[in-house]
């Protein structure tokens, strides 16, 4: 299904309002899915995956890492934050209350949005005292300065299946189904750069082996690009 008819879909059911704002969610948190999961191919598998990126590029990689992780962090806090900033509307899960009719369902999609509100918390506090400001104690490392809570991978997790657990029970009120947002795979994303890079560092090794030994000969750089 495309986007378009994902988007149709759901106003010809939902109603204009509620179809836009479900159809917009939904496609945020499917790519955050993507997001998240190409980061964890990256940095949180395995420690030979870590070992190859560090033999490939470290400093790059380490950039790249702290930038992906800023993303995730932000893309997860502005689903899940309050429906208005001041004067400023957000689009976000808690917004899907108020916009459903069905008292019963309008309850259950309260209970959940609360658990989401508390399951995500820990990526507000990072938005707001480190990425989208910088708190000074914290910078400054002042030993008065509360402490960032813990972003493990682990906590990360479970706000994306309360995000999910929401979202799907939608699906199933509104469409008898559900989705496997988990199920969700790049194409020639970050497992292929991995393998990518194994076939570069072994070729570099190979060729440092050679002019150890003095052998120049059949030495295969690739152009420079």
């Amino acid at each position: 299904m495309t986007g378009d008819e994902l988007k149709q879909r759901n106003i010809a059911v939902m109603g204009d309002d509620l179809g836009k704002q479900y159809t917009a969610l939904f496609q945020e948190f499917t790519a955050l899915y993507l997001y998240w999961k190409e980061f964890l191919e990256l940095f949180g598998t395995n420690d030979k995956r870590i070992d190859r990126l560090n033999k490939a590029a470290p400093g790059f990689f380490q950039m790249l890492q702290e930038q992906q992780f800023e993303t995730n962090v932000l893309h997860l806090a502005r689903l899940t934050d309050s429906p208005e900033t001041g004067k400023k509307l957000n689009l976000t899960v808690c917004n899907l209350p108020n916009l459903v009719a069905d008292e019963y369902l309008k309850k259950q999609l309260s209970a959940l949005v609360e658990d989401v509100r508390q399951k995500t918390e820990f990526c507000r506090d990072w938005r707001n005292r480190r990425f989208a400001h910088r708190d000074l104690m914290l910078a400054m490392q002042d030993g008065g300065a509360k402490p960032l809570p813990a972003a493990t991978k682990e906590k990360f997790f479970e706000a994306m299946q309360a995000v999910s657990d929401l979202l799907n029970l939608m699906e199933r009120f509104y469409f008898k189904g559900g989705c496997s947002f988990a199920d969700v795979a790049p194409h020639n994303g970050a497992a292929t750069l991995l393998f990518m890079l194994g076939f570069g560092v072994m070729g570099r090794e190979r060729m440092q082996e050679k002019i150890a030994k003095g052998d120049f000969t059949s030495l295969d750089r690739p152009e420079s690009i």
